[in-house]
């Protein structure tokens, strides 16, 4: 397991760790062990072992990841998920989570402060981009140029991560909300309702051939205004 090092501008209380995965391996006993029987069922849907292995194994790192930090057995944790299916622990502990896998590779992004979302993708797929990017972008985002299939899934994980920290579910706010180049590694972010003040995105490091990216959603939004609204776009 290997912390990530962040862009300046991302709060100190947020941290994000990215998981190796050995996808030929047997999935491992004492992983599976921590696992609550919905997760164990749920991972062993999967009809190819290595996605199998990609939800247990990353299931179990974070359970480990917020047992040692709420001082709980990992397999004593429990979960709950919102209606669009973002999970959050049960117990009282002040801190936040959300993960993503692709690949080889697992993210998970914890947080003592702002909600988070987090993605990784990898770069190496058959994207029929220009169609997709009609249904997955919205006219803003369009504009701000999207050439090339990495465009895309440069693209894509900044939104998805923002749609994560959001608590939202993906396909149904896709148009609603637009991400944007920003400066650096920070983007810029236009949206329409005023409960979405306060959420941030950045580029984050990723393997070769992967893109990430991390959101977060400021408890206090008041206090940030990197986010945009389209009714302030407009008065621009």
């Amino acid at each position: 397991m290997q912390r990530l090092s962040l862009p300046e501008t991302v709060p100190s209380t947020i941290e994000v760790w990215q998981l190796k995965l050995n996808l030929l391996m047997p999935i491992s006993d004492s992983d599976v062990s921590l696992l609550s029987e919905d997760e164990r069922t749920r991972a062993l849907r999967f009809r190819r072992h290595e996605d199998q292995v990609r939800s247990i194994a990353t299931r179990a790192a974070l359970r480990r990841m917020l047992a040692s930090r709420v001082m709980l057995p990992p397999g004593k944790l429990h979960f709950a998920v919102n209606r669009h299916g973002k999970p959050s622990l049960r117990e009282e502990a002040g801190i936040e989570f959300n993960v993503s896998h692709a690949g080889h590779f697992a993210l998970i992004a914890l947080s003592t402060s702002d909600q988070v979302g987090v993605d990784i993708e990898y770069r190496n797929r058959r994207i029929d981009s220009k169609n997709l990017a009609e249904y997955v972008f919205s006219p803003l985002e369009r504009r701000s140029g999207l050439k090339t299939a990495d465009d895309f899934i440069d693209h894509w994980v900044a939104k998805e991560s923002v749609l994560k920290a959001l608590g939202l579910g993906i396909s149904e706010h896709l148009q609603a909300i637009s991400v944007l180049p920003g400066d650096g590694e920070s983007y810029r972010i236009a949206y329409d309702r005023p409960e979405w003040a306060g959420i941030r995105a950045w580029t984050i490091e990723a393997p070769d051939c992967y893109a990430a990216a991390l959101a977060a959603k400021s408890s206090d939004p008041a206090t940030d205004c990197r986010g945009t609204s389209r009714q302030q776009k407009r008065m621009m």
